[in-house]
């Protein structure tokens, strides 16, 4: 798989060239977006981008934009990697559809785990109707129950996450084991992905903002997913 990473720093960029080489990517360099821009438009085998934010002349989100405006390009699966981590920074990227946040300085680890998460196949947002009723035997009245009883579930979480966002200092008051056995039963594998990441450990730290905003855009799409199967 061909990754291009947009970065201007040339430490940060040969570390990351390094770890990516070793794992098996084959990696392109930009200095920035326009460069960025530009080596997408002559190699089509360019499968992800990986990008900074502030670099000189076109910035990370100049490119995101650029990214989303494309026909082809903006299904591409982006990963920002910055040393900004201000709410307005992360809700922006997040909304230019940046599937992963890294903080720098970039830990090896950590950027493998990411890669290897956004650049793998897409799972479901849900399981369709027929496929859950067959898995689990049900009638078509018992899934409708149960589709519109997890709807609940999730416009209560949209909502918790919300008001989380504008008040981070309190405990986020959310069921994540309940959230979880209904995204398990109606097959929603990205969700259980999400909720598997954010849910807190006992003595481990709060979520982030990025985490949450991360976990509401998944809950959205379940949420329209569910509107088209139950109206």
């Amino acid at each position: 798989m061909k990754i291009l990473v947009a970065e201007d720093n040339s430490v940060t960029a040969t570390l990351m060239v390094g770890i990516l080489t070793r794992q098996g990517y084959t990696v392109v360099l930009a200095r920035n977006g326009l460069e960025a821009l530009s080596l997408l438009s002559s190699d089509p085998d360019i499968q992800g981008v990986i990008t900074d934010i502030m670099m000189p002349e076109s910035s990370g989100l100049d490119l995101l934009r650029a990214l989303q405006a494309h026909p082809t390009w903006r299904n591409l699966p982006t990963i920002v990697s910055s040393v900004r981590d201000d709410g307005e920074t992360v809700a922006q990227a997040v909304a230019l559809g940046c599937k992963e946040y890294i903080l720098k300085p970039v830990r090896p680890a950590r950027l493998i785990e990411r890669v290897t998460k956004v650049f793998r196949p897409e799972k479901a947002v849900l399981m369709s109707s027929s496929e859950v009723i067959s898995r689990y035997s049900l009638s078509l009245e018992t899934y409708g129950r149960i589709a519109k009883n997890f709807a609940l579930q999730i416009n209560q979480a949209i909502t918790l996450l919300q008001s989380w966002s504008i008040n981070p200092t309190h405990v986020l008051p959310m069921d994540f084991i309940q959230m979880m056995e209904g995204a398990t039963l109606l097959g929603a594998d990205r969700l259980i992905t999400a909720l598997e990441e954010s849910a807190p450990a006992p003595g481990s730290s709060p979520l982030n903002l990025f985490q949450v905003a991360k976990l509401e855009e998944e809950l959205q799409l379940v949420r329209k997913a569910l509107r088209t199967q139950i109206g």
